[in-house]
């Protein structure tokens, strides 16, 4: 029998469906897919896991999958961007106007993101 609790379980279960919308280019579905799979997880670490193996284990998928989900959420807003009304030659984008000092910056406007990283982080201090 299987010893997985029903919160791992579905945290799995979420991982798998987000690759799988990954693999099939459903890029949206699949962030959001990747977003809830890491909320599972981070609870089964914080209140479920038992053994600092597992605890890895699962800290370590969690950091691949709010990766991929970064790069997913970069991808479609760099799409975004260009299906916006196509800039005439020798006009500045929107993004020009703004200067260079917001490249990468950007990111940590997303509270989501924001409260994600913090939960990562949060379990990782807690159990070292």
């Amino acid at each position: 029998m299987s010893s997985t609790s029903p919160n791992l379980q579905k945290a799995i279960d979420l991982a798998s469906k987000a690759a799988q919308e990954d693999k099939a280019g459903n890029y949206e579905e699949a962030l959001q897919l990747y977003q809830h799979a890491v909320q599972y997880f981070l609870h089964v670490v914080k209140y479920e896991a038992q053994g600092d193996k597992a605890k890895q284990s699962i800290r370590a998928k969690c950091t691949e999958y709010l990766d991929r989900a970064e790069k997913l959420k970069e991808y479609l807003k760099n799409k975004e961007k260009k299906a916006q009304k196509p800039v005439k030659e020798g006009q500045p984008s929107p993004a020009d106007e703004k200067g260079n000092d917001s490249d990468g910056e950007g990111e940590s406007d997303d509270p989501e993101k924001k409260k994600l990283q913090n939960q990562l982080q949060g379990c990782f201090r807690f159990h070292f």
